[in-house]
């Protein structure tokens, strides 16, 4: 084998050009012939006695040449990879083997990605915004009410008075495309809370200020993203019946509502101090959310250097594989529930990727330059993790995630916190 050539295409992507002589494309002919020939019967000929000679004639010279460049290549990409001092990240692809013959021996051509060159900026000192985590009277005040609004009970509004934000609707309604009512669009005694936005934009608009018994048509136009093609951005009527309005009665705040709300209060003031240490704890992780996000962002900034293509995409292919696994339905059906189109969600996919990629080449750059290395004991600790993660013993955990991974995925730990060791919180601009 003879390395020739290497040109960088893209980012990170080498082209390689090599050879394998003609001396040793024929020595591997050889013996790819000799065992191929035992496979096949010519007139005249017991299976595997007939003469290589007239098999290629009557099959063309090269009728054994792909068996031998199957046995061939491997060893030979391998061999160019080393000549040309290259280390891919993903097998090589686009193999190409444009001549190959006995006088010539083989050219062929390959493309392998490699680690990018990155660096990272000044990672020491960053300051991140962190939203405080005390609780307030306020805070507490609104959990309350919010409470009140999950025990209240539905009543009548009596006596019967135009309808208003906040009310719940009791209507009937059948929607209307060009005179034609359209699938989906019709219900009978369905509840609807004015002001809720659950509706096409306008609809709850124009139930408001009607009367218990009012029939009348509300006009809209559904949204130009709208997940049925057939609506999407179309005006529609639909044709309304007010049956009843009915208005939320909230409980009293009292020691008899702290029961209901909690086995573990007996009084509101309990009630209460409950409500705040659950405040306190839900701002705490949403500041240390905050503080560990902000610092992830501000990472993938920094980043410089040309990232080739393919590592995004190969990062969002395995999220969504890894998603769709998660919630068991088909993306077409995910796509319908959600009102998604596909190129929305392969976006969104791919932002989310190409903010992983970044985020882990910065962070192995930084454990690089800064000679992280993980302790035996703690790789052993990672595996045994694993192993109980996923119900399995020790040994097969090992077998499965090759233990250089293992190391990565600690010193970007590592790095991760060595950076938020050094870095600032800061409180939110007003």
């Amino acid at each position: 084998m003879s390395f020739v050539s290497k040109e960088k295409t893209a980012p990170a992507t080498w082209k390689v050009t090599a050879t394998i002589s003609a001396e040793a494309f024929g020595k591997q002919l050889a013996v790819t012939a000799a065992k191929e020939l035992e496979k096949i019967t010519l007139p005249g000929f017991r299976k595997g006695k007939a003469p290589r000679a007239m098999v290629e004639k009557r099959y063309g010279q090269d009728v054994f040449f792909q068996e031998t460049l199957d046995a061939l290549l491997p060893g030979a990409v391998s061999d160019a990879l080393k000549e040309a001092e290259l280390e891919p990240i993903f097998r090589p692809e686009g193999l190409e083997v444009p001549e190959a013959d006995l006088e010539q021996g083989v050219e062929f051509t390959f493309t392998v990605i490699v680690q990018p060159e990155v660096s990272v900026g000044e990672y020491r000192g960053l300051k991140v915004e962190v939203p405080a985590a005390e609780v307030t009277q306020e805070d507490i005040d609104a959990r309350v009410h919010e409470l009140q609004h999950r025990n209240a009970r539905q009543a009548e509004v009596d006596p019967p008075r135009p309808a208003q934000e906040g009310d719940i609707a009791v209507i009937d309604f059948k929607g209307m495309l060009d005179g034609v009512a359209f699938e989906g669009g019709t219900a009978e005694n369905h509840e609807l809370t004015l002001g809720s936005g659950q509706f096409i934009p306008g609809f709850e608009e124009q139930v408001l200020g009607r009367t218990p018994g009012e029939s009348f048509d509300v006009n809209v136009r559904f949204p130009e993203t709208y997940h049925a093609e057939n609506l999407a951005g179309k005006p529609v009527v639909f044709e309304v019946k007010l049956h009843e309005l009915k208005a939320e009665e909230l409980p009293e705040v009292d020691d008899d509502f702290a029961q209901e709300v909690g086995e573990e209060y007996n009084t509101v003031e309990e009630m209460k101090a409950g409500i705040a240490k659950e405040l306190a704890e839900s701002k705490t992780q949403q500041a240390a959310d905050a503080f560990e996000h902000g610092v992830q962002d501000q990472l993938v900034n920094l980043l410089e250097g040309e990232v080739p293509e393919a590592l995004f995409d190969r990062r969002a292919q395995r999220n969504i594989e890894i998603f769709l696994d998660r919630i068991q339905i088909p993306l077409e059906r995910y796509l319908e529930i959600m009102g998604e189109d596909e190129e929305a969600f392969a976006a969104r996919m791919k932002a989310q990727s190409v903010a992983q990629v970044k985020l882990e080449l910065a962070l192995e750059t930084i454990a690089d330059k800064e000679a992280i290395v993980p302790e035996e004991d703690e790789i052993e600790a990672e595996y045994q993790r694993l192993a109980e993660e996923y119900k399995v013993e020790l040994a097969r955990a090992k077998f499965a995630v090759p233990q250089d991974e293992i190391v990565k995925g600690l010193q970007r730990e590592k790095a991760l916190q060595l950076v938020q060791k050094a870095a600032e919180k800061t409180a939110p601009q007003e």
